[in-house]
Formats: structure tokens, sequence, C-alpha cells
């Protein structure tokens, strides 16, 4: 952690901001390693270890139980050969999974006007690959999570911070009592992390990303777990259970109604990685059959009508199994409330 990160924290105790103070027993040249923060009000003390703000202050059983679910969870991907290689390779490995977190990320990366310099909290970092994407296009990342373990936490950090080429802070806490001071980022990235709350967490965790943000900042909800007509549990039951995750898929509308009644305007966007809205529509495999390649023109014509979009949109957000949702969520620009004030 870099001392002059310390102003734009909040006590997770007592809830005021810019109280912490860094003390520091161990540090090298590129960030202070070992030592702790205390708060100069109400005298709450955290730990830092391996450079992380150990923020996460008096975690519900359940946090607990899914903290401890990741660190079995990365001991089985060790056994599947993860390592520190692959890790810096992603989001870029052959992977079904991964190729949609490739494409997402690029739709973000070029339809999102970032400005070096710029600061985005990554909610639910995990192995921490999208902080490192960020950092590596020079804006101010903050990863966040309930775990530190590698592989599935944030020390994973280290593979991407060690050659010094970037580097991000990090601090372990929760997401719907995020330790950032008020209007402190530009923008907060979650991705496929919204649904570990159940429905008193969620709009806790919305209002919080409403108070760190600054007024204009916007809320990235990328590739979001989604009960459907289809699919009404939207979660996957097996994965729960082996690694206790704390996972309640939402419907969309909840999504966006508890994201508008935190403060935000909202817009549900297009998953660029479904071929329907993607760049690469009209480029079929070799042999697709004339019947399948005339409806894919067929449905090459139809994508440039709006109401047809919306409604293909609207279909795969309410209706259709397997599907995730993207939005995003804009704070008001001259908004002025208890906790940020106009801009």
């Amino acid at each position: 952690m870099k001392a002059e990160f310390v102003p734009r924290l909040r006590c997770p105790a007592c809830r005021r901001d810019g109280t912490l103070e860094l003390h520091v027993s161990a540090s090298d040249e590129r960030e202070a390693r070992e030592g702790g923060l205390r708060c100069a009000e109400c005298l709450a003390e955290f730990p830092l270890h391996h450079g992380v703000a150990e923020l996460l202050h008096e975690p519900p059983e359940h946090i607990v139980r899914e903290a401890a679910g990741l660190e079995r969870f990365a001991e089985q991907m060790r056994l599947e050969g993860w390592d520190r290689e692959m890790i810096r390779r992603l989001p870029n490995v052959e992977h079904g999974y991964w190729y949609v977190q490739a494409r997402s990320m690029h739709q973000l990366l070029t339809t999102i006007p970032f400005r070096p310099g710029q600061s985005v909290l990554d909610v639910g970092s995990n192995t921490c690959w999208a902080s490192n994407h960020f950092a590596e296009r020079g804006l101010r990342a903050i990863a966040l999570d309930i775990a530190t373990t590698e592989l599935q936490g944030l020390y994973t950090a280290e593979y991407f911070i060690e050659g010094g080429r970037v580097y991000f802070e990090r601090m372990l806490g929760s997401m719907d009592a995020i330790p950032l001071a008020s209007s402190s980022v530009d923008y907060v990235y979650c991705c496929e992390v919204l649904h570990h709350n159940d429905a008193q967490s969620l709009r806790r965790t919305f209002a919080e990303i409403f108070r760190v943000l600054r007024p204009g900042g916007r809320l990235l909800m990328v590739n979001e777990t989604l009960k459907t007509l289809r699919d009404p549990s939207g979660v996957n039951l097996e994965g729960v259970e082996q690694f206790e995750g704390y996972e309640h898929a939402h419907w969309a509308l909840r999504y966006r109604w508890e994201a508008t009644r935190a403060g935000f305007f909202t817009e549900v966007a297009e998953p660029h990685y479904l071929e329907f809205f993607g760049d690469d529509y009209l480029r079929p495999e070799p042999g697709t059959p004339r019947r399948a390649l005339a409806t894919k023109r067929l449905g090459f014509a139809l994508r440039s009508l709006a109401p047809v979009r919306r409604g293909y949109l609207a279909w795969l957000n309410h209706a259709r199994v397997g599907v995730s949702m993207n939005m995003i969520a804009t704070k008001p620009a001259r908004y002025v409330g208890r906790h940020a004030g106009m801009q």
C-alpha cells in the first residue's frame, strides 16, 4: 500500500472517511508491505500484510465460509495445473468462460471513455486479472475482495505487480461496506459478483457503490448472473454447495430497480460476446449450410433495427437459460447528498 492512498480510505469500524493512519514495519521500493492501519477517531486497528490492507471488519459468517471455500477452490486449481503463468495470461486462455471475459473486457476498453489517471474499483477482484488490465491502461486500479489466498484472492496480485510494470492497491473488504471514502473513485467494475448478495445486502451494495463514486461516475456491471423465466434459480447449485458460495441470483428488473433506488441512472448494455451483437456476425464457419447462412444474413439485416435489438436483449435478460446481464449505472453529475457534494 502506498502512503498517498491512505487518505482515500474509510474506517470500516466507525465508518468515518480519512481517519486511518498508516504504521509501517516493512516496505520496499514500491509500497508499505507490513504494518497496520489505526483509526484516529475510534482507535480500531487493522493489519497490513503483503501490501494488502485487511479492512474486513466483523464479517458475517457467510463471508467467512465463502472465503474458506475460495481457499479450497484454489487448491483444486493447483491440482488442475493452474500456476503463475496461466494466471498472468488471463483472460486470454482457451476456455469458453474466459472467451466471454476477454470479449467483455475488450468491449469495456473500447466503448467506455477511460482516461489515464482515473480510478476504478474492481469489486470481487479474485485473481486480480481485471485490475491488472485497468492498470496497464494507466488507470489507478483498486482491487477489493473477501479473500487473500493465491489463485483465488488478493495475494494473486503479486503475479502481476512483482515485475514493477504495473501497480494497483489491494483491500480485503466487503462490497456492502466498502472501505473507501465517499466520492473517491471514477468507476466501479463488478464482474459476476453482485449475485453474492442476498436481497438486503444487494441494496446495501448498490448504496455503497453510489456513495464511493464521484458525481458523474459509473458502475460497470458485467456478466451478472440472472434469474429468468426458464431458469428461476440462476445459481450453479453444485458449485455453491461444494465451495459454500453465497449466491443469490436476482431478476434483471431487481438489479435495475436497486440501482435506481440507490440514485443511479441505468442503461442495460448489449453483450458483444454474443454473435448477434458482435462485430464478426457475418463470418460463418466453412461449410455452413445455406439455410443457416440465410438465417444469419436475415439476422444481420434485422439487427440494424433498434426495436429488434431491444426486444432480443429483453428476451435474453428475462427468459433465456444460462445468460447474464450487463448494465451501466451512472451517478448524476450534479448529485447533492449526504455523502457527496456538488462538483
